[in-house]
C-alpha cells in the first residue's frame, strides 16, 4: 500500500503534469506549439445596381508629376499685440504637395452612327465621335504632403487636427482639377484622335479592302464633365 509520505512527494509532479497537459490540450503549450486552427465564414448580399453597355475605347494615357501648392488666404485675421511681438491668431494655411497622376483620353464608339459612315466607291468616310477625357485622377498612392504652414504661435500649441484634414482635402480637389486642365492644355483631345485613327485605319482597311477616311472633331466644351 502506497504510504502517504510517498503520495505527497508524487503530488508535485502529478499536478505538473496535469498542467502541461492542459497547456497542451488548450493550444497553450510554448514548445511546438501548434497554429490555432478557426472556420472562417463570410456572409455577404452583392446586389446588382445597375448594367451599362460601354462603347468607350481608351486610346491614350498621360502620367504627371508635379509640386502643388495650395494657400487659404484669412479675410478676418485677429492680431494680438504683446511686448514681444505680434501674434496672428487666424493666420494664413499653406499646403504643398509633391503630386502624380493620370488622364486618360478616349472615344465612345457607342455614339457613331450609320449616317456617320458614308462608302464611295472605293473609299470609306468615318465621322469619329469627339474625343472624351475618360478620367482623371490622382495617384494618392504617390502623391505626398510636403509641408503644412500655419505660422501661429496658437496653432504649434493646439493644433487641430479637422482643419489640417479639411484644408489636404481642399488641396487634393484642386490638385486634380489642375491634372485635369493640364491634361486638355497639354492636347490630349488631339493626341486621342490621332490615335485612333492610328489604330482603326489599317483594321478597317484590312477588313474592308477599302481605303479611310477618318473626320474628327474636339469637344464643344473646354472641359469635359469629370468621369
Amino acid at each position: 500500500m502506497i504510504s502517504s509520505k510517498y503520495l505527497f512527494k508524487l503530488l508535485p509532479w502529478l499536478l505538473l503534469l496535469i498542467m502541461v497537459f492542459t497547456l497542451y490540450l488548450t493550444n497553450h503549450w510554448p514548445f511546438g506549439k501548434k497554429e490555432k486552427e478557426f472556420q472562417h465564414i463570410i456572409e455577404t448580399s452583392v446586389i446588382l445596381d445597375k448594367v451599362e453597355a460601354l462603347g468607350k475605347l481608351e486610346l491614350v494615357k498621360y502620367n504627371f508629376g508635379e509640386v502643388f501648392e495650395y494657400k487659404r488666404l484669412s479675410n478676418g485675421k485677429i492680431i494680438g499685440n504683446s511686448i514681444m511681438q505680434t501674434h496672428n491668431y487666424n493666420p494664413d494655411i499653406s499646403v504643398i504637395l509633391i503630386a502624380s497622376g493620370e488622364a486618360v483620353g478616349c472615344i465612345d464608339l457607342a455614339k457613331l452612327k450609320i449616317f456617320d459612315i458614308e462608302v464611295r466607291d472605293d473609299s470609306i468616310f468615318i465621322d469619329l465621335p469627339a474625343p472624351e477625357l475618360c478620367y482623371y485622377k490622382l495617384n494618392l498612392d504617390d502623391t505626398k504632403m510636403y509641408s503644412f504652414s500655419k505660422e501661429s504661435w496658437w496653432s504649434r500649441l493646439f493644433s487641430n487636427n479637422d482643419e489640417k484634414n479639411e484644408i489636404l482635402h481642399m488641396a487634393y480637389q484642386q490638385a486634380e482639377k489642375k491634372l485635369q486642365e493640364a491634361a486638355i492644355s497639354s492636347g490630349i483631345y488631339q493626341s486621342t484622335n490621332q490615335n485612333a485613327i492610328n489604330m482603326l485605319k489599317p483594321l478597317l482597311e484590312q477588313i474592308t479592302e477599302k481605303k479611310l477616311h477618318f473626320n474628327t472633331a474636339l469637344p464643344l466644351k473646354t472641359l469635359s464633365p469629370r468621369g
